[in-house]
């Protein structure tokens, strides 16, 4: 796990979460790993922010005010569709089958797969 996370230091996360206690634990721990770790309360705010800050990877949630993360995703994959983005969420029947999405995960969120599969898309 050292390696993948020294690999993955320069990166540059967008995390797109409603929630707020898990805004704050993805943060402080992604913060820890990665350049930087920019957070979106929103499928709009996560849209805006992915126009300005152009990470290098998206997590979204599903299920959020505003525009939802199937939403999101749809509108990410027309800008650009290899931009990778992961989906995780609790409430795997609300993704649609068209999702886009390069990666499905269910909360609670483990990070050690999170960070495995953040590797994997980022290191093809």
């Amino acid at each position: 796990m050292k390696k993948i996370i020294n690999e993955l230091q320069d990166i540059n996360v967008l995390v797109v979460e409603d929630g707020e206690d898990i805004r704050n634990i993805i943060s402080s721990t992604f913060q820890k790993i990665f350049h930087h770790t920019y957070i979106a309360i929103d499928g709009a705010d996560g849209v805006e922010k992915y126009l300005e800050l152009k990470p290098d990877i998206i997590i979204t949630d599903i299920r959020m005010p505003n525009m939802s993360g199937n939403d999101l995703v749809d509108k990410i994959k027309q800008i650009d569709p290899n931009m990778p983005i992961i989906v995780v969420s609790g409430h795997g029947r609300l993704i649609k089958k068209t999702n886009k999405a390069d990666v499905f995960l269910e909360k609670p969120i483990n990070f050690i797969r999170l960070v495995t599969e953040i590797h994997k898309l980022l290191k093809k």
